[in-house]
């Protein structure tokens, strides 16, 4: 028989679990130095210092992080702040970062001593439990509710949405779907002529699609009356869109009205605005959707998007997009309404409005631009985004722009050798 807790190994794991706990209270530390630096940037407005409109987007640049981690850290660090009793054990490494944020959804100023204490004798999720039938700070008071819509792109390339509509868009979005079915599953063609307040005419026109055998699939999905039975929600879903992407208001303005397909010289093929798709997908939208194909050459500059035309014109606005994936081309911004074409080498100075000339920036970051905390300069076919906490971001050949602190362009090389020339002769 093995014996498995042999004093060496009970040895290993006791220095394991020692070199475990030590470094959780250093990151824990550390993490509480990271907040409260945080705290105090945004609170001084250092943001638009460095070349960013908000401290969020200037952590998501400088950290790497992502925009939910950014906005959850000020968050969390302002919340912080008005809690010293909370602040000094976090500091101490006491409380992990876990507990103090479960910790600011019940504090106040008279519970503040008494949750923290009873965090410090508790687990994570025993004070959970604890903690549980406490209403949470804020609730109760009468907010007007939040309705919203919430995109997202998944790894591999697929959208997840979720959201809460008012009554009267609940209601209007779920009338949307029935069209929808009635669309994906060409019902409308049986139904036409059909009066919805005549019940029995709706009955008999349901009665005549069970009775045609090319109708056996929309027989067995179609829900009749109400919304969309729950297996076929995204058929009636997909059906609404289609519907609406028939005849948009205007093709390029209207978000997505068009899928975007970028061809490489060499025959590859992708979606800029979700390079996760599958080639399947990309090969499906090819065959039955509208779309917009971009050629572009082995630096990636497009080279042809169908049209040609002198001045900004839809056809550059569209390759631009394309080319940047439809957001602002500023790293670490992830904006994609209010965008502007913006000159690099400025018109005023003799810039010309190519697309080698031109990138989308959105209003804030344009801003930036304009008022000197950002510099974009152009050489050949990089481009250099130089911002003013001195960080320096490079995209070469139209590529994904790169983080490259000490990159510099010709000119900025000679006339740092025409300073040191000059020095040494002095």
């Amino acid at each position: 028989m093995t014996e498995t807790n042999t004093p060496a190994a009970e040895n290993i794991a006791t220095s394991l679990t020692r070199e475990i706990e030590a470094a959780h209270t250093a990151m824990t530390r550390s993490k509480a130095d990271l907040l409260e630096a945080i705290r105090l940037f945004d609170c001084l407005e250092l943001a638009h210092e460095c070349g960013a409109t908000t401290t969020a987007q200037f952590l998501v640049r400088r950290l790497a992080i992502s925009s939910s981690t950014a906005y959850e850290y000020v968050h969390v660090a302002h919340r912080i702040g008005r809690f010293q009793h909370l602040a000094r054990h976090f500091r101490e490494g006491e409380l992990s970062y876990s507990t103090v944020r479960l910790l600011l959804k019940y504090l106040n100023e008279e519970n503040e001593e008494e949750l923290v204490s009873l965090a410090l004798k508790l687990g994570y999720h025993e004070l959970e439990r604890a903690l549980a039938g406490r209403e949470p700070e804020g609730e109760g008071e009468e907010d007007p509710p939040e309705y919203y819509l919430r995109l997202h792109a998944r790894d591999n390339g697929d959208i997840s949405f979720h959201g809460n509509l008012n009554p009267a868009d609940g209601a209007a979005f779920m009338a949307a779907l029935k069209l929808g079915e009635i669309a994906y599953y060409d019902l409308d063609e049986v139904l036409e002529g059909v009066d919805p307040e005549e019940e029995d005419a709706v009955d008999e026109a349901r009665d005549a699609v069970m009775d045609m055998e090319e109708t056996v699939q929309a027989r067995q999905t179609a829900s009749g009356y109400g919304l969309p039975i729950g297996r076929i929600l995204v058929n009636a879903l997909m059906g609404m869109v289609h519907m609406i992407r028939t005849n948009p208001r205007n093709s390029l303005t209207t978000p997505a009205a068009h899928v975007n397909i970028t061809a490489t010289m060499d025959g590859r093929a992708y979606m800029p605005n979700n390079l996760g798709a599958p080639s399947m997908a990309i090969a499906n939208i090819l065959a039955n959707a509208n779309m917009r194909v971009s050629t572009v050459d082995e630096t990636g500059l497009i080279l042809n998007t169908g049209r040609q035309f002198r001045l900004v014109n839809p056809a550059q606005v569209n390759a631009l997009l394309t080319m940047w994936g439809g957001q602002c081309a500023a790293p670490g911004c992830t904006h994609t309404r209010f965008i502007e074409m913006h000159h690099i080498l400025d018109w005023a100075n003799g810039g010309h409005t190519d697309l080698e000339n031109l990138l989308p920036l959105c209003s804030a970051c344009h801003s930036l631009v304009t008022e000197g905390y950002l510099q974009t300069v152009k050489e050949d076919a990089d481009i250099h985004f130089i911002y003013g906490d001195g960080t320096r971001f490079v995209s070469r050949n139209y590529s994904m722009a790169q983080r490259c602190d000490n990159a510099m362009t010709m000119d900025e090389y000679n006339a740092l050798m025409d300073k040191e020339v000059a020095f040494a002769d002095a």
